[in-house]
């Protein structure tokens, strides 16, 4: 039994029905960016397990991307290998990214932590360009019901961070606006056109999606992870966070150690600490950084203000 034989999610209109017309509506743009078509780039959370299904239901062609990043949980990591070799069983092109510095490399070059409005490690890890991603036209499971910022800045359609709209005041599939785009030597400078099929899907219609097509999940949303991502990602907030440290202790002691050779070159550089150890560090990062957000919007004083650092 094959894909759509698998499902009764047909009905016209549905969200599934939406976003596989979206994503057949532009396979030929794809194809002239990239003849290997979208570059579906996923971690194989339910976000994009739901993506990568929905590519295949549409019959387009596409090729998958992971960005391994070593921070990972590791039952994920085991979930999207197994994932992965499937998809090439069945003829699909993948591709497994190693990160050029991991984690404690990167804290070490910037001598302070990830922070929820310093995100280095994202822009390192899972934003950058690169030749393995060309040309193509990405896909995406990101959607705008994940957070305040992704509401206000992202959409089915992009290009770069530009929202293009994709269907006319008819409701068809608009491609005037993606060749004036395209054919405009101004806006191919380093831009890439992405399409978020899933951007206006609320939580529930994932999980709904899954069952009814029988969608497998990782194992760790049975155990009531609502996300996930990095482990310590700033993003989680204290109580994720924490969550995530309990389940995972290795990554504590991990970050620990990156914290006590950060303060060493900070030391080393002469710059000035309001914490001594590693597990201070730690302590401050895994509870304090909401407040130092807090300071900063308001302009109080803050730890990394150039006057704090300078020797």
């Amino acid at each position: 039994m094959n894909t759509n034989q698998q499902l009764s999610m047909t009905r016209t209109g549905q969200p599934d029905e939406e976003a596989i017309r979206l994503i057949r509506g532009y396979e030929a743009f794809a194809l002239r960016l990239d003849p290997r078509g979208y570059c579906v780039c996923t971690s194989e959370g339910k976000d994009s397990r739901v993506l990568g299904h929905l590519m295949r239901r549409a019959g387009v062609k596409h090729f998958y991307l992971h960005n391994i990043t070593g921070i990972d949980p590791p039952e994920l990591v085991y979930f999207q290998r197994r994932n992965f070799q499937a998809y090439r069983d069945a003829g699909y092109l993948t591709y497994d990214l190693m990160y050029r510095r991991s984690m404690w490399q990167l804290m070490l070059d910037k001598l302070i932590p990830p922070l929820r409005h310093m995100r280095y490690c994202c822009a390192e890890f899972k934003e950058r360009r690169t030749p393995e991603q060309g040309d193509a036209m990405i896909a995406t499971g990101v959607r705008r019901a994940e957070s305040v910022r992704r509401k206000l800045n992202r959409s089915e359609l992009e290009y770069g961070r530009t929202h293009l709209n994709p269907y006319d005041q008819y409701g068809e599939i608009d491609m005037d606006t993606v060749r004036v785009c395209y054919d405009n030597p101004e806006w191919r400078k380093g831009g890439l056109f992405t399409l978020n099929p899933l951007a206006e899907w609320p939580d529930h219609w994932l999980w709904d999606y899954s069952k009814e097509a029988g969608l497998e999940q990782c194992s760790l949303y049975n155990e009531g992870f609502d996300r996930l991502g990095c482990i310590g990602c700033p993003m989680a907030g204290v109580e994720g966070r924490c969550r995530e440290f309990e389940r995972w202790p290795k990554f504590q002691d991990m970050y620990i150690r990156a914290f006590d050779r950060m303060v060493a070159a900070r030391t080393a550089r002469g710059m000035r600490q309001k914490f001594a150890s590693g597990a201070e560090w730690f302590e401050w990062w895994l509870y304090e950084p909401e407040k130092l957000e807090a300071d900063a919007l308001t302009g109080a004083t803050s730890m990394f203000d150039e006057t704090e650092d300078t020797p």
